[in-house]
């Protein structure tokens, strides 16, 4: 059975990808480490905690860790999922430990418990990650691989116009984290809004089905779908349940990149750009530059539908 770790910011996106993961039978979530980004610290603890429960399968340890980037202040998207993540939802906490050890510590520790065999998916800023790699570099060397939900691929920004928010929030962590001699795959802005995108057709089935969690996730995503109609659009992007499927399922991406990858942490007119050399001999991760949209829904999809 595959071992994941997932570092979260839980908003409702990441939830949908926790549940997504904790539905797997050939995953065993070991852990939950969670980083501020999306929203707080704390109120990301808690939506941990809910998709959880809504998964309703089995209960991986949850550990809180950082409340702030390494250097800047915390920049959060409160406005696009709600003042809760979860799209104003205000649910109570479910009566699951929290665990005392920090994330941070957590990470090493169970690297070095199940050495090269830890799939670690970061659905937020890398700011966790980035610690633990200060800390401890070799075990975090010993990690089998990490799938990031950062940057932009071949694209533009979602937050400015080179900047993915994950990235954007914490670029210092991820030009830590990039120097790890680890396989990394890059799932990116791109990408994902180019084949990502969550219909209002595909709402209404969801909604429509006799599955509560399918009716939790368009409920959970109502801000998410509010932000976007602003926006002129019918519908949004998923982005952390793209690089979750990806990570769990390969087969569903159909176009990737080898590069070079760094990340511009000085000038802020770019801060949190990545620039991907793809002339490198020495490069230092992959990113996925195209998916099989219909593949992806149907992996998602019989995800939330299951009983």
């Amino acid at each position: 059975m595959r071992k994941f770790i997932i570092d979260t910011d839980t908003a409702s996106d990441d939830v949908i990808a926790i549940i997504t993961a904790l539905r797997e039978p050939s995953i065993d979530v070991l852990a939950l480490t969670v980083v501020a980004g999306n929203i707080g610290i704390d109120q990301a603890v808690q939506n941990a905690l809910v998709a959880i429960d809504v998964a309703n399968t089995y209960q991986p340890r949850v550990y809180k860790g950082m409340g702030k980037p390494l250097f800047r202040d915390l920049f959060t998207a409160d406005n696009v999922h709600g003042a809760d993540g979860l799209g104003n939802m205000f649910l109570n906490i479910p009566d699951i430990p929290v665990e005392s050890e920090h994330a941070i510590d957590a990470l090493i520790r169970l690297i070095e418990e199940n050495p090269y065999e830890i799939e670690l998916v970061t659905l937020g800023p890398l700011t966790n990650i980035a610690m633990a790699a200060l800390k401890a570099p070799e075990t975090m060397n010993k990690l089998k691989s990490i799938t990031l939900m950062a940057g932009t691929g071949l694209g533009a920004g979602n937050t400015t116009e080179t900047a993915e928010f994950n990235v954007y929030v914490d670029s210092e962590a991820l030009a830590i984290v990039l120097n790890l001699e680890v396989p990394k795959l890059f799932v990116g802005w791109d990408v994902i809004e180019k084949r990502s995108f969550i219909t209002e057709k595909d709402l209404n089935d969801l909604k429509n089905s006799q599955s509560d969690t399918a009716k939790f996730a368009v409920r959970c995503t109502e801000s998410l779908y509010e932000y976007c109609k602003k926006l002129g659009l019918n519908g949004f992007e998923l982005a952390d349940p793209t690089a979750m499927i990806c990570a769990i399922w390969p087969e569903v991406m159909t176009k990737c990149i080898n590069a070079y990858a760094t990340v511009e942490t000085k000038k802020d007119e770019n801060y949190g750009q990545i620039f991907l050399d793809q002339q490198s001999s020495t490069p230092n991760s992959v990113t996925c530059i195209d998916l099989d949209s219909d593949l992806f829904k149907t992996y998602l999809f019989n995800s939330l539908l299951k009983q």
